[in-house]
C-alpha cells in the first residue's frame, strides 16, 4: 500500500477515534493558527527572546514589590524611635558569624515571617489565632507590638503639638500671651466673643479652604503684624489672590458688625458721671470729646488729580478722630485727602450734629476758625490761643491754654497705642485699599481704620490718668 494511503487510513482511524472518546481540553487541542503568547498553548511559537510575563503577573508582581517597599520603610521608621531594648531583640532575630551553619534557615524564616506578615489579633476577635508557635514568631510578634507602642506614643506626642501650636480655638486656649501678639486683644475670652460676634456672617468657603476662625485669625494678624499676603498665603497653605479675598471681605464684616456697636457717642449722664478729675476745671467740666485729624501714608495715585489733593509733605489720607474725655474712640469720619484742611473735614463730616447744647469740644490750632463757622448755637469748639503779635497773654486766657494742652495730649496718647497695637496704621497701604465698595459706600482703607479703631476700644482704658483709674474704655 502507498504510504500517502496509509497516512489517510491512519488519520482516519484518529478522526474515528475522536468521535467515539469525548473530547476535553486538557487532552486535546486544536490549532487555531493565531498567535498566543501562553507557552501551554499549542499555538505558542518559541523565540530567542525571553519569556515576556502577561499583565496580570506584572500588576501582581509591582503590588508585591510596592508591599515590600513600604513594610522596610516602616520598619526603618520604627527602628528609628525603637529604645535599646527593641534594638536588642531585634539583633537576635538577625542571623549572627558565630552560627553559619543555621544562619541561612534564620534568615529565610524572618524574611517569610515579614512577608506574610497579618495585623496582630485584638482580644475581640474570637476567630484569631495565633500566627504560628514556633519561638521565633512569638518573639517578632512581641517586637511589633513594642514598634506599634512606640508609633503610638509619637503619634499622640505630634497630635499635641499640632494642637498646642495651631491657630485654632483649642490651640489658643490659656495663651492670652500668644494671642496679644498675634491680633492685640489681651484675653481670650475677649477673642472668642469678638468672634462670636461676627462669625455668623463669615462665608465658609471651598475656594478659600480656611475655616471660618482661620479666615477671622489671619484678618486680625494682618492687622497686628502687617504680614504680606504673600507671608500669609503660605503660612495657612493658600493662594495669595485667595488670601486678598478673605481679608476684605471679613474685614467688611468687622466693620459692619463691630463698629457700629463699639465707636459710639457717649451720653451727657456717663460723660459726667466717669469725668476725670483732670477736666474738674471749670472752665473745662462741659468737655464732650477732644478732636485731631490722623493722617495715613498710601501709595501715589497713578490719576494726578488724587495725587494733588493726598499730598501734603507724602501722600497721604487724613481722618477726623474724636475720643471721650476717658480716653475712649467715640467718632471717626471717612478719608480725606491730606492736603484737606482739618476745619474743611469737621464741617463735612457728620461731626457737628452729634453735639448737643452746652457741650465743649478741645481741638488743636490748625481748627482756628476766625470766621465762627464751626461754632453752632448748642457747642462750643475751644482751640488754645497765641499771641497773634501781641506782647503778652492774659493771665486768665494763659492759665486756661496750658490746661487746655495738658488735656490735649491724651488724644496724641490715643493716636499712639492706636498705632502701636495695630502697626498696620503705620505702613504705606496699598492703593488697591482705597477702592470704594459700593455695597458700603466706603473704602476698604476706612473699614480698615475704624475696626481698629473699635478693636482698640475693647481693651483697656487708652488714657490712664494718675488721680483716678476708671478700667475698661467701654
Amino acid at each position: 500500500m502507498p504510504q500517502g494511503q496509509e497516512e489517510a487510513e491512519g488519520g482516519n482511524e484518529v478522526c474515528e477515534l475522536a468521535r467515539k472518546r469525548p473530547l476535553t481540553p486538557t487532552l486535546f487541542r486544536l490549532v487555531s493558527g493565531k498567535k498566543s503568547e501562553n507557552p501551554r498553548s499549542p499555538d505558542y511559537v518559541p523565540s530567542i527572546f525571553k519569556n515576556v510575563p502577561t499583565p496580570e503577573k506584572k500588576r501582581k508582581g509591582m503590588q508585591l514589590d510596592e508591599f515590600d517597599r513600604g513594610q522596610k520603610s516602616k520598619l526603618q521608621r520604627c527602628e528609628r524611635v525603637s529604645s535599646p531594648q527593641d534594638r536588642s531583640l531585634e539583633s537576635s532575630l538577625q542571623p549572627t558569624a558565630e552560627n553559619d551553619t543555621e544562619a541561612p534557615a534564620e534568615e529565610s524564616t524572618y524574611k517569610e515571617l515579614k512577608e506574610d506578615f497579618q495585623p496582630i489579633p485584638t482580644d475581640n476577635d474570637e476567630l484569631a489565632t495565633p500566627l504560628c508557635s514556633s519561638e521565633t514568631c512569638r518573639k517578632y510578634v512581641k517586637y511589633l507590638e513594642l514598634k506599634y507602642q512606640a508609633i503610638e506614643s509619637e503619634n499622640l506626642l505630634l497630635k499635641e503639638k499640632i494642637s498646642s501650636t495651631g491657630l485654632n480655638e483649642t490651640g489658643l486656649q490659656n495663651y492670652d500671651k500668644k494671642i496679644n501678639i498675634l491680633t492685640g486683644l489681651p484675653t481670650y475670652s475677649l477673642l472668642m466673643t469678638v468672634f462670636n460676634v461676627v462669625a455668623p456672617f463669615l462665608q465658609q468657603s471651598n475656594h478659600f479652604r480656611l475655616t471660618i476662625f482661620q479666615q477671622f485669625m489671619l484678618t486680625l494678624i494682618k492687622l497686628k503684624m502687617n504680614l504680606s499676603f504673600d507671608f500669609l498665603a503660605y503660612y495657612f497653605g493658600v493662594d495669595s489672590s485667595a488670601v486678598s479675598e478673605v481679608f476684605k471681605h471679613c474685614i467688611s464684616v468687622m466693620y459692619c458688625r463691630l463698629v457700629p456697636c463699639l465707636v459710639i457717642w457717649p451720653e451727657r449722664e456717663s460723660l459726667r458721671k466717669s469725668l476725670p478729675c483732670a477736666f474738674s476745671n471749670s472752665s473745662f467740666e462741659m468737655t464732650v470729646c477732644i478732636i485731631d485729624c490722623f493722617e495715613i501714608c498710601i501709595e501715589k495715585p497713578s490719576d494726578l488729580l488724587a495725587s494733588t489733593q493726598c499730598f501734603s509733605t507724602c501722600n497721604t489720607i487724613k481722618y477726623l478722630i474724636a475720643i471721650c474725655p476717658r480716653g475712649s474712640i467715640c467718632f471717626i469720619s471717612n478719608g480725606w485727602g491730606g492736603r484737606t484742611s482739618d476745619k474743611f473735614i469737621t464741617q463735612q463730616s457728620n461731626f457737628l450734629s452729634h453735639l448737643l447744647p452746652g457741650d465743649l469740644v478741645l481741638s488743636d490750632r490748625d481748627l482756628d476758625d476766625e470766621d465762627h463757622s464751626l461754632d453752632s448755637p448748642e457747642a462750643e469748639i475751644t482751640i488754645p490761643v497765641y499771641t497773634l503779635g501781641n506782647n503778652q497773654l492774659d493771665p486768665v486766657k494763659l492759665e486756661n491754654t496750658e490746661c487746655l494742652e495738658s488735656l490735649r495730649t491724651h488724644i496724641e496718647k490715643v493716636f499712639g497705642v492706636l498705632q502701636q497695637k495695630y502697626p498696620i496704621l503705620q505702613s504705606t497701604m496699598p492703593i488697591g485699599l482705597t477702592d470704594v465698595d459700593q455695597e458700603n459706600d466706603v473704602t476698604y482703607l476706612d473699614k480698615v481704620v475704624k475696626v481698629c479703631c473699635a478693636l482698640t476700644n475693647v481693651s483697656e482704658s487708652l488714657v490712664h490718668l494718675p488721680e483716678q483709674n476708671y478700667g475698661s474704655s467701654i
